[in-house]
């Protein structure tokens, strides 16, 4: 087998951290350096797709074996991923949560966990992640479920509807996207029309060497992490091209 790496917006490699030991990224972010800098216990891989990978060390691993599809099931790993995550933040450790863009599935996985753990609604779970990866938009129907599981665990209506878009009247989504104010200049996926502006910011491999060293935030800094930054609207994984079946052994 060839192997594969994947050509991923350089935007989605950094590495958040959502709340104290909660952190979340795409592929690209994954490094043996990151893992050592982030002092990573667990890593939760929620992707079909990406191999767990031998080279981030002896470091125990969670594969959901999930794709970002609207007919996929993510329901049953919440409480499961959730309560392991919390395991392990309360041992004092750090859990890194990644899909492939860490957009979509993975921060599904980790809103199930704020909303069990940290937040009083799907809704202020949504806004703590917003406030730190600005770029998080589960699909709809990782929205769904993620609503239900609310509804269970919380024993409420819900905090999240699911209305129509008044731009694009045949298109649902999540009310608290609304309110997002997403700059114009990021809203394009990149395509062979703009393939220079596309080699400026995406990453080569994935590789170790590839992958960008991100620097954990300082305790003084770790409240207010996201400042004033901007918000960005999602661009989508750009390909996958090629897997490496060496480090694919999960």
């Amino acid at each position: 087998m060839a192997p594969l790496s994947f050509q991923v917006n350089e935007y989605y490699a950094q590495i958040s951290e959502l709340v104290p030991g909660l952190y979340i990224c795409g592929v690209t972010g994954l490094s043996s350096a990151n893992m050592k800098a982030f002092r990573i216990e667990l890593i939760v891989n929620a992707t079909r797709e990406v191999p767990n990978l031998k080279s981030l060390g002896q470091i125990q691993r969670m594969k959901l074996w999930v794709e970002d599809t609207t007919d996929e099931d993510l329901f049953p790993h919440f409480d499961i991923v959730a309560d392991q995550i919390h395991a392990v933040i309360q041992d004092r450790g750090a859990v890194l949560v990644h899909c492939v863009a860490g957009v979509s599935r993975s921060a599904a996985i980790c809103l199930a966990y704020l909303l069990k753990y940290r937040t009083r609604s799907l809704r202020a779970a949504y806004h703590l992640m917003c406030s730190k990866r600005p770029m998080v938009r589960p699909n709809l129907s990782f929205w769904r479920q993620l609503i239900h599981y609310e509804q269970q665990i919380k024993r409420n209506v819900g905090s999240v509807r699911i209305v129509r878009d008044e731009a694009q009247p045949d298109k649902l989504l999540p009310d608290v996207y609304l309110k997002n104010v997403i700059p114009d200049q990021l809203s394009r996926p990149l395509s062979p029309t703009n393939a220079t502006d596309a080699a400026q910011i995406v990453p080569k491999l994935f590789s170790n060497e590839s992958a960008p060293v991100t620097q954990p935030p300082s305790s003084r800094h770790r409240r207010n992490s996201s400042g004033g930054s901007a918000r960005v609207k999602f661009v989508p994984v750009l390909g996958v091209l090629t897997e490496m079946a060496a480090e694919s052994a999960a």
